[in-house]
C-alpha cells in the first residue's frame, strides 16, 4: 500500500467512526461495501424549503491524494444537479486551488446542502427549474432510491423504511377510495331518483283534473238519466 493510498484510508476509517459517533442534521454518508474509496450519501430535504421531504442519494469519489480533492455526485433526480455528473462546488475536485485539507465527509456534505438550496445558477452539474418541479421530485425521491440497487445494499434500512411508509399510503388511498364509493352511489342515486320524483309531482296536477272531469260527467249522466225518467 503506497503512502498517499495508506494516508487516505486512514484517513477515511477515521472519519467514518467520527460520523458514527457525532452525526449532522440532514446528511447521512457511509462507505462502500466493497470500497472505501467510494462512499454514499444521503442529503435529507431541509424542512420550509422546496426540497423538504426529499432524500437524495449521491456518491462520493475519494482518490489517493485524498484530503486534498473529492469529486461529488448526485443520483436522485433533484432539479437542482444533473443526476450521476461531478458538481462543480469549491470543496470538490473543480477547485483545487481552494481546497481545504481540514474539511471532511460531513464539511463536504454540509456544503453541498448549503450550495443546493442557495440554489447558485452557472456551475458545471448545476440545472435551473422551477419551485414547483423541485417539490414534485422530493415527492418522488423515495420511491426513485428504492428502485437504485446500490441505495439498496448501501442503505438497508432506510430501504424498509421507505417501503413501508410507500406500502401504508397505498393502503390508506386504497380505503380512502372504498369508503367514498358508496357514497358516490348514494350521491348518484339521489340524483337518479331526483327527475323521477319532479316528474312525479309534475303529473299529479293532470292525473286530479282528469280525476275531476270524470266525476263531472258521471254526475251529467246521472243528472240526464233522473231527468228522463221524470
Amino acid at each position: 500500500m503506497s503512502g498517499p493510498y495508506r494516508v487516505c484510508i486512514n484517513r477515511l476509517q477515521k472519519e467514518y467512526l467520527e460520523i458514527q459517533r457525532k452525526p449532522e442534521k440532514h446528511i447521512l454518508a457511509r462507505p462502500s461495501p466493497t470500497n472505501l474509496l467510494e462512499w454514499h450519501y444521503i442529503i435529507f430535504g431541509p424542512e420550509g424549503s422546496q426540497y423538504e421531504g426529499g432524500v437524495y442519494h449521491g456518491q462520493l469519489i475519494f482518490p489517493p491524494e485524498y484530503p486534498h480533492k473529492v469529486s461529488i455526485l448526485m443520483s436522485t433526480p433533484s432539479a437542482r444537479f444533473e443526476c450521476n455528473t461531478r458538481i462543480c462546488v469549491t470543496m470538490s475536485d473543480f477547485h483545487p486551488e481552494s481546497w481545504n485539507p481540514f474539511w471532511n465527509v460531513s464539511t463536504i456534505l454540509l456544503g453541498l446542502l448549503s450550495f443546493m438550496t442557495e440554489d447558485v445558477q452557472g456551475s458545471v452539474g448545476s440545472i435551473t427549474a422551477p419551485k414547483s418541479v423541485r417539490m414534485k421530485y422530493a415527492a418522488q425521491s423515495k420511491s426513485f432510491n428504492c428502485q437504485n440497487q446500490t441505495f439498496k445494499k448501501v442503505f438497508p434500512d432506510l430501504y424498509q423504511e421507505f417501503k413501508k411508509e410507500m406500502k401504508e399510503k397505498r393502503q390508506a388511498s386504497s380505503s380512502s377510495s372504498s369508503t367514498s364509493s358508496p357514497q358516490k352511489q348514494t350521491i348518484q342515486k339521489q340524483q337518479q331518483d331526483q327527475p323521477q320524483t319532479l316528474q312525479q309531482q309534475l303529473q299529479q296536477p293532470k292525473q286530479n283534473i282528469i280525476l275531476i272531469i270524470s266525476l263531472f260527467i258521471v254526475t251529467l249522466c246521472i243528472i240526464g238519466v233522473f231527468i228522463v225518467k221524470r
